[in-house]
């Protein structure tokens, strides 16, 4: 198949499947292009309350970028390459749906920075993770940011200075990953893990992603105020005041 992104929708679940080249999905422009555009369009929508980001086929989530687009670039087209990549993973950060990675066997590189940038991580018990740049002679940049927070600065440091992987148990005890799951109960664990979202507010949610990412982006004090505001407006909604109430009776909120 032609490398791309495909979207399939069921009951408000937006499954999003990553198709690299090989069985490797290795990962190049058209993939990050088409990721952009995809979120762009789900999130347009009002049909979708979450999305399962996975890859295609059954070997792998994505071993990385692919190096064969990578070897040919000058200074001036791998700053234009890096940035069209960083841009899709801003897209999952950004996006006022939750999303949830699915993923199993090698997810390396270029693919564990989206996967950094996803709401939540789920894997198979044959997953493995790393960041092996250093190996093949670049630095690991974008999304890998987001490593030390997620992990630790000792954890992260080892991992982007060696370019070694951990295993999904691993992964699981140091906070890369969320649940660790058999590979074939993977996407069902992962479609049971959203459920949880379809009773809560979508606007409310949205917020909560807009705040989460002006923590990364501002200082404590500045973050602190922005949600402070960001508390205010939800009043507005009326979606606070049926979610406790629903609470209180216990029965599920309609929004």
């Amino acid at each position: 198949m032609e490398p791309g992104v495909s979207v399939e929708i069921r009951d408000s679940i937006a499954w999003m499947t990553i198709q690299g080249r090989g069985d490797l999905n290795l990962l190049g422009l058209q993939v990050f292009r088409e990721l952009s555009l995809r979120l762009d369009e789900v999130a347009s929508g009002q049909q979708v309350r979450v999305i399962i980001l996975r890859g295609a086929g059954d070997r792998a989530f994505s071993a990385g970028v692919d190096l064969q687009e990578m070897k040919a670039l000058t200074p001036l087209t791998a700053e234009q390459f890096i940035r069209t990549l960083h841009q899709a993973m801003r897209k999952l950060i950004t996006s006022p749906l939750p999303v949830v990675a699915a993923i199993q066997g090698p997810c390396l590189g270029g693919a564990l920075e989206l996967a950094l940038a996803c709401d939540l991580r789920i894997c198979a018990d044959d997953a493995s993770f790393g960041l092996p740049e250093v190996r093949v002679g670049l630095p690991s940049v974008i999304e890998a940011s987001l490593l030390p927070r997620t992990i630790g600065l000792g954890r992260a440091r080892a991992m982007v200075l060696t370019g070694e992987s951990v295993n999904a148990q691993e992964a699981h005890r140091i906070g890369l990953v969320d649940q660790v799951t058999p590979k074939n109960r993977l996407m069902g664990q992962a479609a049971e893990a959203v459920q949880g979202f379809m009773g809560m507010s979508p606007y409310v949610l949205s917020v909560q992603k807009d705040i989460i990412s002006k923590w990364l982006e501002m200082g404590e004090e500045d973050a602190a105020e922005y949600s402070i505001k960001a508390f205010a407006l939800c009043f507005a909604t009326g979606h606070p005041e049926e979610a406790m109430n629903a609470f209180l009776e216990k029965r599920p909120a309609e929004f």
